[in-house]
């Protein structure tokens, strides 16, 4: 099994969950690789059963919550990740509010069903993120 972790960082909060998650999943056994939306390996993940896309959440404090510009154009340019598990992650300090329908809908077209979501307040990879990492790999086994 193969997992594909691209993210976008604005003060390595958001890269350092993303590696959080990638050093876990290897405990499971699964090949990944963790990269920035500006380093990610095109051809992996490509072939990625999995695929897990991060961005810190941008607005004000309460709403407006978005992906920054850059994650996304990139999520509009990525190539098409179709009939793979696919989640997103976010890092956030008070409230995630719209983030995560603002990411999906910057995938419309790449996708072919509602992706996880997956947040954390302080980078921590809780009990509840290992169990829902858990529950995406069985999907795929």
């Amino acid at each position: 099994m193969k997992t594909s972790i691209i993210y976008n960082s604005h003060s390595g909060i958001t890269k350092a969950f993303a590696e959080e998650i990638g050093k876990f999943l290897e405990g499971q056994g699964v090949e990944q690789k963790v990269a920035s939306i500006f380093k990610y390996d095109r051809e992996f993940l490509q072939s990625a059963d999995m695929v897990l896309l991060g961005c810190w959440t941008g607005g004000l404090m309460f709403f407006a919550q978005h992906p920054e510009k850059v994650w996304k154009k990139f999520a509009r340019e990525m190539p098409e990740i179709k009939g793979k598990t696919v989640a997103l992650f976010t890092t956030y300090k008070i409230l995630t509010g719209s983030m995560f329908r603002k990411m999906e809908a910057c995938l419309e077209g790449k996708i072919d069903h509602s992706p996880q979501i997956i947040k954390s307040k302080n980078r921590a990879l809780t009990e509840k993120h290992k169990a829902q990492l858990m529950d995406l790999i069985k999907q795929i086994k």
